[in-house]
């Protein structure tokens, strides 16, 4: 087993004690290269049903699945809320209409969707037309229109969540030091003890094209913290949502990983994290003021993995999203009814 350290684009330089952050709201690139965090690029479905693997599905599950998506299956299709005149904004062509009437029943066939679809689909509708008729909403405004948008999707598919003030701040140990998070939005079980699921992170809207690939800024709910970025392509995942999806680990059903959402407007990308337990011992256990970067073996290293950006307003990625979604949340009854056997 090679004990070297992994091929990063910068090594961090040793940190002062009192200069570690106590929140992962005031994390940077620092962060992620001391904890020698590997970064790639993955297939949605790979991550959820591969490398997440909350429940290990079978053929009919699968086909539950599929005839779900079909149901579900909407014809709108457009890019961007921003460009549509104010007057539209209650315009069929740009609401979540069903195909048919028949679809109704289809949707109430199914079990995984037909408590909650149509009614939050009543209830997306008139977000969308919120944000399209009030566009001299301040950024602030316009933020939180779209972390309740993105939180109706959600919700339409069975994911319970917790936002704004229901959340409670978490705290892990991260290089002998506690540090706190708060997401934006936290999806959980619905049991007592509320196991995270995934972590939802919104952040302000990607650079113009032509823009250089710079950190931008980022308006939390509950802060105004400077947002530092990895990745490139014109990826941007914030070094912070990968302190959150740190400190919330020991909350996940699973032990040594766990899913996260990034929300830029109505683009979205999942998101991995896997770190094994005799490393996330390690993690807590070294002090902060090591010089470089953590040395692990090579299995190791926190693994951190990223899809590309789906913006659900595409009648395509759409549906790549709601499978997505469709996957998480059978996973989840499945688990539990394995759980109550």
């Amino acid at each position: 087993m090679s004990k070297s350290s992994p091929d990063l684009t910068s090594v961090c330089e040793s940190l002062k004690s009192s200069e570690f952050p106590k929140s992962t709201s005031e994390l940077n690139r620092n962060f992620t290269d001391k904890l020698g965090v590997r970064c790639k690029q993955s297939d949605i479905f790979e991550i959820i049903v591969n490398s997440w693997r909350l429940f290990t599905l079978f053929e009919e599950d699968h086909l539950e699945v599929k005839s779900c998506l079909k149901a579900c299956d909407l014809n709108t299709s457009y890019e961007c809320l921003e460009d549509i005149p104010v007057e539209k904004a209650f315009a069929p062509e740009f609401q979540w209409k069903l195909r048919s009437q028949s679809q109704e029943n289809e949707i109430l066939r199914e079990p995984l969707v037909s408590k909650w679809f149509l009614g939050k689909l009543t209830e997306i509708n008139r977000c969308i037309s919120s944000i399209i008729s009030q566009t001299k909403s301040n950024e602030m405004e316009q933020r939180l229109k779209y972390l309740v948008l993105f939180e109706k999707v959600l919700q339409a598919f069975g994911l319970m969540t917790l936002s704004g003030p229901f959340l409670v701040t978490h705290k892990a140990q991260i290089l002998g030091r506690t540090m706190s998070s708060k997401p934006d939005i936290v999806c959980c079980q619905d049991d007592f003890e509320q196991q995270t699921v995934c972590i939802c992170e919104v952040i302000k809207p990607v650079p113009k094209e032509g823009d250089d690939f710079t950190p931008k800024k980022k308006l939390r709910l509950t802060s105004h913290p400077d947002e530092e970025t990895i990745g490139n392509g014109g990826q941007r995942i914030p070094v912070q949502h990968i302190g959150d999806l740190f400190v919330h680990l020991n909350k996940s059903p699973i032990s040594d990983r766990i899913l996260g959402f990034i929300i830029e407007k109505t683009w979205v990308q999942i998101t991995f994290l896997k770190v094994y337990p005799i490393t996330m011992q390690k993690i807590g256990d070294t002090p902060v003021n090591i010089a470089g970067s953590l040395i692990l073996d090579d299995e190791e290293y926190p693994q951190f993995h990223y899809s590309r950006r789906y913006n659900f307003l595409n009648r395509q990625d759409r549906k790549e999203l709601f499978k997505a979604l469709l996957l998480i949340e059978i996973m989840l009854v499945r688990r539990e009814r394995a759980r109550k056997r």
